[in-house]
């Protein structure tokens, strides 16, 4: 079973939503609070400060471990509770993951940060150290180097990508080293006095993250060599200094309770409740500004700062109907503000619509700035707008909401109906308070249906929500294939199409042999199916076992006997269910050809398996946009981004518990049995359902521990797949 740890959405807000009082008690009674801000030591000054702060802050991946594992994840800085972060008290970790993780750049830098932690009761204040994970490299010409040498380029890199210092290039060149190496390669290249080319080479070795290795570049004359020159390139290794340190605290935040204050307040005239506004920062708050023609009548302006302002504006204002209560705990450095918006002034308002402009700037200058709409209406209810990338819109199903704006109303209900249609359907409708809301079933995909909430006597105006499309797998019934030119390797798409689907077919046929094939002799329709047969691939006695495979992706390379394979393709729906058909003929386990020197725990564990009845293995992954994973092509030599990469010769499998996976379903096969292939469903659990799906990855697998290159002489047959909604 997947082990799942989802970090909840922490409530913003000092939790004074929890009662009605206008002080704050900043009592945790035993738990502790975590204030978590992130410093980030870049290598150089900076022009744009700002910009820099703001991509660092969105890029930035913050997790919070526990022995026990992930107890919190949030994406962007701006994301990170401005109150704190509740936590039990004990031992954690916080890590950090910045910027843009590139092969090789002259401007994209990646950051890490680490800073282990106790919380007590009370607040803790973990300032998370970022430092650039890049190696570094730089140039330094001797000065009477172009006597001698012209058109000259420094090529530094390894395997997975390189940089050329042009000239007298004065940039830093940034590398991401790939798994398993430690060595920076360069090339000097250039044009001797006399016409000749020159070209000289070496290697750094072990080189370190977080370090700069400058290449000086040196020419000495030498008598000996008959006005010849001697050019040498000498390394100077220096740890990386800090030349500006970027702080990143929490912006202050501003939400509304009982209400979204971006969808903003709507009633109508003269039956406004009190609303309220409550406003967090992690240090002393110290502008608060209210911007609306709405003040104008009280204050004279548009506009008001709660914390400066002069005491008799403050008192017309408070007079009105706005009042606010500003609490700020020296002690732990948090503040915050509760705004009242009294049923006075509320329903002193005219019938019409408006804004409210609230912005928060705290003592380190941190702003935000939240627009909340005030519509006074004489309409008893609302339909409330379903974004279009509403995680609660499905392919057959939506949740759809309302809201009363008439207190004396009961018989609210929200109804639906094709765009188009004229009939009008009820749906279930739960209430709560003057919150409606409804889970609308048996929808179709990829279509538009309106919403409205009715009433006695009153019909809302309708909004719209549209259903996600049923996507279904290209090639799912495994009829089209080609032979790679060149390579021999069968291939699971038409000539002139997209490749979709791949296989391990890459490296076994480097040996002659294809591990996934078309085949006529099982099918469920059309003229072929996929069959997957696992075998020892090998060559005059050299090679290895491989598990007839396929799967959703591309292979990459082959690194020695070893595949390294980007998993998922882009998918932005997401389905309940993978069914299809099957047959599957194991073997005994007789082969296990894991690397017993590298990964010796595994090889024990698949040694376990040596006598067995080997197994079949169908996953499919639903996964999110983030924390994709690099590997470069043999193709194209390129770097390129995948849901998942899968590198067997380190061990780097598919792991369940990847924070980018949302929906996850597996099928473990033995012997099918019978004449033919039988049907099969894998039900899709969702272990999250706030976010939307952006790739998809399948894979079946003739022998369960192919990963491993352990499995015996298996074979499966797979046609038609089909993802069900």
């Amino acid at each position: 079973m997947r082990k799942l740890y989802i970090a909840g959405a922490v409530a913003t807000g000092l939790m004074l939503t929890a009662s009605c009082s206008d002080n704050h008690d900043y009592d945790l009674q035993g738990e502790g609070k975590l204030m978590l801000s992130a410093s980030f030591s870049n290598d150089v000054k900076v022009a744009s400060r700002a910009t820099l702060e703001e991509e660092l802050s969105e890029s930035t991946i913050i997790w919070i471990s526990s022995t026990k594992g992930l107890v919190r994840k949030y994406e962007g800085l701006q994301n990170l509770p401005a109150d704190g972060i509740k936590l039990l008290g004990g031992n954690y970790v916080a890590e950090a993951w910045a910027g843009d993780s590139v092969s090789a750049s002259f401007d994209a830098k990646y950051y890490k940060g680490r800073a282990p932690f106790t919380i007590t009761s009370g607040t803790t204040r973990v300032e998370l150290p970022c430092r650039i994970a890049n190696v570094v490299a730089s140039v330094d010409y001797s000065e009477n180097l172009d006597g001698v040498l012209s058109d000259y380029t420094l090529t530094v890199g390894h395997s997975r990508g390189s940089l050329e210092f042009v000239g007298q290039e004065q940039r830093k060149g940034y590398f991401m080293m790939p798994s398993g190496s430690k060595n920076l390669n360069w090339t000097l290249s250039g044009k001797l006095a006399d016409g000749s080319v020159f070209t000289k080479d070496g290697t750094i070795e072990n080189v370190q993250p977080a370090t700069e290795y400058v290449m000086h570049v040196t020419y000495t004359p030498s008598s000996s060599d008959n006005g010849g020159a001697f050019i040498n390139i000498v390394i100077d290794e220096t740890t990386i200094d800090s030349e500006d340190e970027i702080l990143i605290t929490v912006a202050p935040d501003i939400m509304g309770t009982s209400f979204d204050i971006k969808q903003g307040i709507t009633g109508q005239p003269g039956m406004f409740d009190k609303k309220s506004v409550y406003i967090t920062a992690s240090s002393a708050l110290k502008n608060v500004i209210l911007d609306s023609q709405l003040l104008t009548a009280s204050v004279g302006g548009n506009d008001i700062d709660l914390m400066t302002a002069e005491e008799s504006v403050s008192d017309a204002l408070r007079a009105s109907g706005i009042e606010w209560f500003y609490v700020y705990n020296e002690a732990e450095d948090i503040s915050n503000m509760k705004i009242n918006l009294n049923e006075e002034w509320l329903n002193a308002i005219a019938a019409g619509e408006y804004v409210m402009d609230i912005t928060a700037v705290d003592a380190v200058g941190k702003k935000s700035t939240v627009s909340m709409p005030l519509i006074v209406t004489n309409a008893k209810a609302e339909a409330v707008e379903t974004a279009a990338d509403a995680a609660t819109t499905w392919a057959t199903s939506a949740t759809v909401c309302g809201r009363v704006l008439d207190s004396s109303v009961t018989d609210a209900r929200i109804e639906y109906r094709k765009e188009g249609d004229t009939q009008w359907i009820a749906a279930n409708t739960v209430t709560d308070g003057a919150d409606l809301s409804a889970e609308i079933s048996g929808l179709t995909p990829g279509t538009t249906y309106e919403y409205r909430v009715v009433c006695e006597g009153f019909e809302s105006q309708s909004k719209r929500v549209t259903t996600e499309n049923a996507l279904q797998l290209p090639n799912a019934g495994f009829e089209d294939w080609q032979v790679k030119s060149g390579r021999n390797a069968t291939l699971i798409y038409a000539e002139g199409s997209e490749m979709f689907w791949d296989s391990g077919n890459h490296g076994s046929a480097t040996l002659q042999k294809q591990v996934t094939t078309p085949d006529g002799t099982y099918s469920h329709s059309g003229n072929y199916s996929a069959l997957l047969s696992s075998q020892k691939v090998a060559l005059f006695g050299i090679g290895r076992f491989a598990a007839g495979n396929i799967f959703v992706g591309q292979y990459l390379k082959t690194d020695g006997t070893d595949g390294i394979l980007g998993w998922g393709r882009t998918f932005g729906s997401r389905p309940k269910a993978l069914k299809g058909y099957v047959r599957y003929e194991p073997a005994t386990i007789s082969y296990n050809d894991c690397d017993k020197k590298a990964l010796p725990e595994k090889y024990q564990e698949m040694e376990s398996h040596v006598g067995q009845m080997d197994q079949g293995a169908i996953y499919i992954v639903i996964l999110d946009n983030d924390n994709k994973m690099t590997a470069s092509s043999v193709d194209s030599g390129k770097e390129t981004s995948w849901p998942i990469v899968v590198e067997t010769k380190k061990g780097q499998i598919f792991d369940v518990n990847r924070p980018n996976v949302i929906g996850y379903g597996q099928l473990i096969l033995d012997a099918t049995g019978g004449d033919g292939m039988i049907e099969f469903e894998v039900p899709i659990e969702y272990f999250r359902k706030d976010v939307k799906a952006a790739n998809i990855a399948v894979t079946c697998s003739a022998s369960r521990y192919g990963d491993y290159f352990c499995g015996g002489d298996s074979k499966m047959w797979i046609d038609d797949f089909e993802l069900v909604y």
